[in-house]
């Protein structure tokens, strides 16, 4: 599996529809695409019968239909003419979450069905629970999808609020971190799949990487500095700080490998090239967004860059 493949899925999972039309996850990657399909984490659904209607005046999404007597789908163009539409054009797939989980929690003893279990359907599964080096228990875990949606993050805080956990739940989301909201629930902890993944082209989830977003509290630090494998954690004197996306946590690492190696001083344009960040983000305040926590430990100048705590 490639990382492109896991983006694709995870983008895939965010989808409002739970299916999606193959020729259009073919125009995001079609070796992905395939990718997934040969892993059956994406498998056939039947048929999406939207189509892009093509003629002299139109281009813009059209219904097709299924014509008993052409034995085909189609739709007819502004001016009357019956269109036929493959079913290739229009086939759908699904993507399998008994599959896409049992490669989460590999790593991890699992109790549960085999199975999830949909709390809201197409959006909320109960995967059981899995065991987590700092639990006093067993671990509830579940998984959720389109968290920003307002909807149904109202959905699951309610189910939460209903069903709270004796010590603690995690909830594994496809949705970025960034686009995740804050509960109230503080026994939840909602986590993005990248941001616990032990590798970048693996669905399966680190249990050290999630049990130092868990429990970060229990972990053995250096000090002042030290941080998370990913680097999805800096702890920073008495502080916790969370970074999330792929690109800023490649970037601390690549900074960080520089500190412990004892050369910490690195060209802010390599680190940046290095991390994967396009030549529109040429700088670290642009690589870090809005945030500004990170020039507690960063320093720049003269376009260098290095870790001073």
């Amino acid at each position: 599996m490639s990382r492109r493949a896991i983006d694709l899925l995870l983008r895939a999972m965010e989808a409002r529809s739970p299916s999606l039309q193959v020729s259009a996850l073919d125009q995001v990657s079609r070796a992905a695409t395939d990718a997934l399909l040969k892993a059956n984490l994406l498998v056939p659904s039947g048929h999406v019968p939207v189509v892009a209607g093509m003629d002299d005046y139109e281009d813009e999404p059209f219904e097709a239909t299924w014509s008993a007597k052409l034995q085909s789908y189609g739709y007819h163009d502004s001016t009357g003419r019956w269109i036929t539409v493959t079913d290739q054009d229009i086939a759908a797939c699904r993507i399998d979450y008994g599959l896409a989980l049992a490669k989460m929690l590999v790593a991890f003893e699992r109790a549960g069905p085999s199975r999830p279990t949909p709390l809201i359907a197409d959006l909320i599964f109960d995967a059981g629970t899995i065991k987590l080096a700092g639990a006093k228990a067993p671990v509830p875990f579940w998984f959720a999808r389109r968290l920003n949606d307002p909807g149904v993050w109202a959905q699951l805080e309610a189910r939460i609020a209903r069903k709270p956990p004796q010590e603690i739940r995690i909830i594994l989301t496809s949705t970025p971190g960034e686009r995740i909201p804050e509960t109230s629930q503080k026994r939840n902890h909602i986590i993005n799949v990248a941001d616990v993944a032990s590798d970048p082209a693996k669905l399966a989830i680190s249990p050290q990487i999630l049990g130092a977003r868990v429990f970060p509290g229990q972990a053995q630090r250096r000090f002042p500095i030290d941080h998370s494998d990913d680097c999805g954690l800096v702890w920073h004197g008495d502080k916790t700080l969370s970074f999330g996306g792929d690109k800023q946590r490649l970037l601390l690492q690549i900074l960080f490998a520089a500190y412990w190696s004892g050369s910490p001083v690195l060209r802010v344009a390599a680190v940046l090239e290095e991390a994967g960040y396009g030549g529109q983000v040429n700088s670290l305040k642009k690589a870090f967004g809005r945030r500004d926590d990170w020039q507690t430990f960063i320093r720049f100048d003269d376009g260098n860059c290095w870790i001073e705590p």
